[in-house]
């Protein structure tokens, strides 16, 4: 039981009227508390959405396909063992940030609006798996 519970509890026994007020004042502010913080989850979802989808994503895998050209056309590059691992980790990359693409494009605000229209990630179980599965890989 939170402490508004036992506020109101108490004033049961004084006075009927003060309950009724104090039952409005804090529907009133449970309301306004909700509000607010549906308002805070939806921007940072908005920033969170946009960042991803508009500006980690694709520069991410354009910077990843870009170290694999240069360590593929490079001959000095194509003979060292570490430069065969970054090709490796940047292809890796990719897959990450493809998977993440895959799981922005399905994500849901806090008012359970789909942005782009896309519901694969909460309605097929197998969408589901796969993408999570390419990203942990």
């Amino acid at each position: 039981m939170d402490s508004s519970a036992v506020w109101l509890q108490r004033t049961t026994e004084y006075d009927n009227n003060r309950l009724i007020l104090s039952t409005a004042a804090a529907n009133i502010n449970n309301s306004d508390v909700e509000l607010t913080s549906m308002m805070i989850r939806s921007i940072g979802f908005d920033i969170h959405f946009y960042g991803l989808s508009l500006v980690i994503i694709p520069i991410g895998v354009a910077c990843n396909l870009f170290s694999i050209c240069v360590f593929i056309t490079s001959p000095a590059f194509l003979s060292n063992s570490t430069a065969q691992f970054l090709i490796a980790l940047s292809l890796t990359d990719c897959l990450v940030l493809v998977g993440d693409a895959l799981r922005c494009l399905s994500m849901r605000n806090p008012y359970y609006v789909y942005p782009t229209g896309l519901t694969f990630f909460d309605t097929s179980n197998f969408a589901c798996k796969f993408v999570n599965y390419w990203r942990q890989r």
